[in-house]
């Protein structure tokens, strides 16, 4: 060793904590390999090395990569800190077999937390020894000891060469065979997951052929779960999916879940339309919503004829399936109208017509104009089903919606059915069509309708009284002279309305109301609302007298 490196090593022993650090690091930077450095670095490591020390020790034993410093790491296998432990292991498992012998001195004696930290360097090291080391774990009585170890191993396989995960899988495909494993299934179940996580080519026969019906339930399972862990692609798709199709209805859920789990990620063809209709009827929730979901990604004929039955499936997941597709299919624009049509249930024809809203800009002329017949028959019947498909026709030309709605309400008040002509006229309010002949035809309707109970706090709710304040409010509209040439309006009506407005406070409120009641003496003179009219008139007239100033 040169002078350089004597000094820089000397500096190890320094009491100089920043020294000792800078000497590691240089030692880090050009990774000298000669035995005399190595121990100068183990030996500083040994000697109460802070945390910081230890760090950059560590950095330099890498940089080194000579199997001379794995007994200086060793201790810090179980050192506390999760940084020291995971690059100590990641130090001793470099050093490939040479360290096997005595990784597995210390797996002989080691607590359960320090037989994870040896099987995670066993898992990186792939060659046969240490392979074996693992199998041989695989006895242990300790579940979390072996699930830990088939874990190590499917972490760090992904690191390893195809030829070493070839010669792993054989390795494993004869210790599955031994005499030992034939004897204990859960060492075969803990095979069947290596087999997995390895992926070598033949894994998938191998697997195939343990999870086949023949075999126990727990074995089946896991060998589907070492399935879900290998690629599989071209011709073997065919074949794979022809035995998990069977696994699908198998009663065990779990099975089937798995079975399915692998399908979903398969590139299916396009030829299984049949396969995904019988699996419909299957036993578990998943695979009928799975089946829905590749029949409903495509848009033809058959398969949204076959969504729409799918709507009434007693699984909800299918029906919202098919409910999703019919609304993204272009396609089904013409059968969903069709069955909205005759639809006569009206949740069923809420749910159609809700389906149909991304639709709305496929809607032709001829079926607007067949819709909006439907909304005025169905109004005109009672039948309550004309909701959803006034919302539908809102949905499409809104205009056309209101259009029927204020031309029904305006037959059922020329018919005096009062009610059916507010419930038609009032659904326009919040709509741009509601303008001031709706409000009118609708005040009057309300108006007809109304108790005419002059209690002040009663009045102040009549939505008839409000629906002539406003148009009185807004002076554009001919209010006085429309209510005077209305026909359908009897003396009751007028006096009601023209003591409630002679009653408010303002002048054009008061002379609105004393023309009413005039109106009321005028047309009906001999009936008891012109008597109450006139009396009415005359108050509001001595009323007026009194508060007029004196000269």
């Amino acid at each position: 060793m040169d002078k350089n490196l004597q000094k820089v090593c000397g500096m190890l022993q320094s009491p100089d904590g920043m020294r000792r650090c800078a000497a590691a690091m240089v030692l880090a930077e050009l990774a000298p390999k000669e035995p005399a450095v190595v121990k100068a670095l183990g030996e500083a490591i040994q000697n109460n090395a802070s945390q910081l020390l230890t760090r950059y020790i560590l950095e330099a034993f890498d940089a080194i990569s000579t199997r001379a410093v794995v007994p200086y790491v060793l201790p810090l296998l179980n050192a506390e800190d999760l940084e020291t432990k995971l690059r100590a292991v990641g130090i001793v498992a470099r050093a490939g077999g040479d360290v096997l012998p005595e990784v597995k001195k210390q797996l002989a004696t080691a607590t359960p937390q320090q037989k994870l930290v040896l099987v995670d360097i066993l898992a990186r090291i792939h060659d046969s020894a240490a392979f074996q080391v693992i199998l041989e774990v695989l006895f242990e009585t300790d579940f979390e000891l072996v699930k830990e170890t088939c874990q190590a191993v499917r972490r760090h396989i992904t690191d390893a060469a195809p030829k070493d995960r070839l010669a792993l899988h054989k390795q494993v495909v004869k210790f599955m065979g031994s005499a030992r494993v034939k004897k204990n299934d859960r060492v075969l179940t803990s095979c069947l997951l290596l087999v997995g996580h390895i992926s070598a080519p033949d894994a998938r026969n191998l697997l195939l052929k343990y999870a086949s019906p023949r075999q126990l339930g727990y074995i089946r399972r896991n060998a589907l779960i070492g399935l879900k862990g290998i690629g599989i692609t071209g011709a073997a798709v065919s074949a794979v999916l022809r035995q998990l199709v069977k696994c699908l209805d198998e009663t065990d859920p779990v099975i089937a879940q798995h079975a399915l789990d692998i399908v979903e990620k398969l590139p299916l063809p396009q030829s299984c339309d049949a396969q995904w209709r019988k699996l419909l009827k299957g036993k578990h929730g998943p695979v009928r919503a799975f089946a829905a979901r590749k029949l409903a990604a495509t848009d033809n004929a058959a398969n949204n004829k076959l969504m729409l039955a799918l709507l009434a499936h007693e699984d909800p997941h299918v029906s919202e399936i098919a409910a999703s597709a019919l609304a993204r299919h272009k396609g089904a624009t013409k059968l969903l109208l069709d069955a909205l049509a005759r639809e006569r249930d009206v949740e069923t024809a809420w749910r159609l017509a809700k389906i149909l809203k991304p639709h709305s800009e496929s809607v032709d002329k001829k079926s607007l104009k067949k819709f909006s017949a439907l909304v005025a028959r169905d109004i005109a019947d009672g039948k309550p089903r004309y909701e959803s498909f006034c919302y539908f026709l809102r949905n499409v030309d809104a205009k056309a919606a209101d259009a029927v709605l204020r031309d029904t309400g305006l037959k059922f008040k020329k018919a005096k059915k009062w009610g059916k002509a507010v419930d038609c006229l009032r659904q326009l309010i919040n709509t741009e069509s509601f303008d001031n002949e709706t409000r009118y035809e609708l005040s009057i309707c309300n108006l007809k309708l109304s108790p005419k109970d002059v209690s002040p706090h009663l009045r102040a709710e009549d939505h008839a009284l409000r629906g002539i304040q406003g148009l009185l409010v807004n002076k554009t509209f001919p209010i006085l002279e429309r209510l005077k040439k209305e026909a359908i309006l009897d003396a009751a009506d007028l006096c009601y309305a023209g003591f409630h407005f002679a009653e408010l406070p303002g002048a054009e409120n008061a002379e609105f109301g004393r023309a009413l009641l005039e109106q009321v003496a005028k047309r009906w003179p001999a009936s008891k609302e012109a008597k109450a009219a006139k009396n009415k008139l005359k108050l509001a007239a001595g009323a007026t007298a009194s508060t007029a100033p004196q000269t």
